[in-house]
């Protein structure tokens, strides 16, 4: 109101969905909170998932906890202040091959079995990993309103593929994992 008064008029977005967008933004981002007991698991530290999975029983499990953060990530999408919907449909997408080359998916079983007898698909933390690293650039995406969806094919699809390409082939001896 005081801003009208003095002449100056805000922008229809800050108007009508301000807080709201803040506060969904904050519960996606809060979302990556829920991958901490996979990535855990697979790093040797169980308790956390352990934990969950006895006390929850299967909505506890690291493939119910992908879901929820699933679904708290489209809520930030469609209440957030997302501008382009292509890269985040694509990150979720590609992001989703990665989560399931790395937890047992039931029914993304065709895609994890022969993937783990390729050398540098066989680390699932690696592929885990990759799996955010694509929901974060996804979301960085998202606010750039010039870019085409050739850029987001570019950065969301090849650049990981062969970030994870390079990873698995190389980090696994750096690591002492092979």
């Amino acid at each position: 109101m005081s801003d009208q008064i003095q002449g100056r008029d805000l922008p229809a977005a800050r108007q009508a969905g301000g807080i709201r967008q803040k506060i969904f933004n904050v519960i996606g981002w809060l979302a990556f909170i829920l991958l901490a007991p996979p990535v855990l698991k697979m790093l040797g530290l169980p308790q956390l998932q352990d934990f969950l999975s006895q006390s929850l029983g299967s909505f506890g499990s690291p493939v119910a906890l992908v879901v929820y953060f699933y679904a708290l990530l489209f809520l930030r999408v469609f209440f957030g202040s997302d501008q382009r919907y292509t890269p985040i449909l694509l990150g979720y997408l590609v992001s989703f091959v990665y989560f399931s080359l790395s937890l047992d998916i039931g029914f993304m079983a065709w895609l994890r079995e022969p993937a783990m007898s390729v050398s540098f698909l066989s680390y699932p933390v690696i592929s885990f990993v990759t799996g955010v690293v694509v929901i974060f650039l996804a979301n960085a995406l998202s606010g750039a309103k010039k870019a085409r969806w050739p850029v987001d094919v570019l950065v969301l699809v090849l650049l990981p593929a062969v970030a994870l390409i390079l990873a698995g082939t190389y980090l696994p001896g750096l690591l002492g994992l092979s």
